[in-house]
């Protein structure tokens, strides 16, 4: 009965150690792929940043830049195609303009030739504006561009996304039984899993989001032109400069979201590692910051929307 105590003992150490390195193996992977993911390298950025630092003008949609860039085609789109249509637009705001500035003198009894020397005014504008408008939203853009730069400088520096590498220890796994270790083994997995639906969450609202700058951008003459009416239709102009604001400054929430990510999954590690107390409980904390980072990270456009008034 000994001998077979001893094998049997022998087997579970086996197994423990096996799931001790499983779990040690499912971080060590999850802290790589979370560097690889943020990396701030030169020349060879990471996901995040190549969507988020680069101006539309040099965008690529490839981390390490290289590639046709879009911004070529959007432009030629957008002045051959949308500016003649917003000239036009122009033209008929101008035109109703003047209509309503002689109209309202009291049917020409108090008229005012100064009427003219404002119009005049209002139509070179829009003329710039529209003719122009294409550079001026873009150069809009890049005020958030240079405001996510700076905020993942500030936050992350030039080196990896993590300060301490997402790694446990064996001895905070050293006092859990055999079905303890198959629990954080398998949570672990999940957790695993969940960084992956992270990064297709953060690519599909990364992607979406530049999608949407191109298509602001391609049709920035007709919102333009509406700027220049005295009525409801300057609404329209409003509402899109509020748009790409809040486009622009979409990308500035979700280095935010990622810096608080960084620093729960962080102290949740170190809290694991300093006590074998409540291991499931750290793991399943892990699970739910995943969660909510993934759920934070589809909400920023609405969250962006709403702090410019953006409908």
């Amino acid at each position: 009965m000994g001998v077979v105590s001893d094998a049997i003992d022998a087997i579970e150490d086996w197994c423990c150690d096996l799931f001790k390195d499983g779990i040690k193996s499912q971080f060590d992977s999850i802290s790589n792929l979370l560097t690889d993911t943020f990396a701030q390298t030169t020349g060879n950025g990471g996901l995040v940043s190549s969507y988020l630092t680069s101006h539309p003008a040099h965008f690529t949609g490839n981390t390490t830049g290289t590639g046709s860039i879009i911004w070529t085609t959007i432009e030629t789109l957008c002045n051959n195609v949308v500016v003649p249509i917003g000239g036009f637009i122009l033209t008929i705001i101008l035109l109703n303009e003047l209509i309503q500035m002689v109209l309202r003198g009291n049917n020409f009894k108090d008229f005012d030739d100064s009427i003219f020397i404002k119009w005049i005014i209002k139509a070179l504008c829009g003329v710039i504006l529209v003719a122009n408008t294409y550079y001026i939203a873009s150069a809009l853009f890049s005020f958030g561009t240079t405001v996510c730069s700076k905020g993942l400088a500030t936050l992350f520096g030039s080196g990896d996304y993590l300060s301490t590498p997402l790694s446990i220890s064996k001895s905070a796994l050293s006092g859990l039984s055999l079905g303890e270790l198959m629990t954080v083994w398998f949570i672990s997995l999940i957790v695993h899993l969940g960084v992956l639906i992270l990064i297709v969450a953060i690519v599909i609202t990364l992607a979406s989001r530049i999608i949407e700058v191109f298509m602001y951008l391609s049709i920035a003459p007709i919102p333009m032109a509406t700027m220049m009416d005295s009525g409801e239709w300057a609404g329209i102009g409003k509402n899109w400069i509020k748009q790409l604001l809040a486009l622009s400054f979409q990308g500035f929430f979700i280095i935010v979201a990622l810096g608080i990510f960084k620093t729960l999954f962080s102290n949740a590690i170190i809290a694991l590692n300093s006590s074998t107390d409540g291991v499931v409980m750290q793991m399943g904390m892990l699970l739910g910051y995943t969660a909510a980072l993934i759920f934070t990270i589809l909400r920023t456009g609405a969250i962006s929307k709403s702090v410019f008034s953006a409908h």
